[in-house]
């Protein structure tokens, strides 16, 4: 395995973990498309913040939110045409 292979697989890892933990305590609506103005503003906000592994973690799941309703709006649009 590579550096970066490696270094790409922890950083899933502790996205995952984050991602796990905030499911367990009950947080939904990731995939909410309402919410995409929330996960925007909060990558705004953590970006323009002291740069944290934590808040990395964070950006980074807010990424993956938006990128999951982009990503089924555009399947959506595919699956009318």
């Amino acid at each position: 395995m590579s550096k970066l292979d490696n270094a790409s697989m922890k950083f899933h890892l502790a996205c995952v973990v984050k991602l796990k933990e905030k499911e367990k305590e009950g947080w939904e609506g990731w995939d909410n498309k309402k919410e995409k103005q929330y996960f925007e503003g909060r990558i705004r906000h953590d970006a323009f913040s002291e740069l944290t592994q934590k808040r990395l973690i964070h950006i980074s799941n807010f990424c993956m939110f938006l990128w999951n309703i982009i990503e089924n709006k555009k399947e959506t649009k595919d699956e009318q045409n």
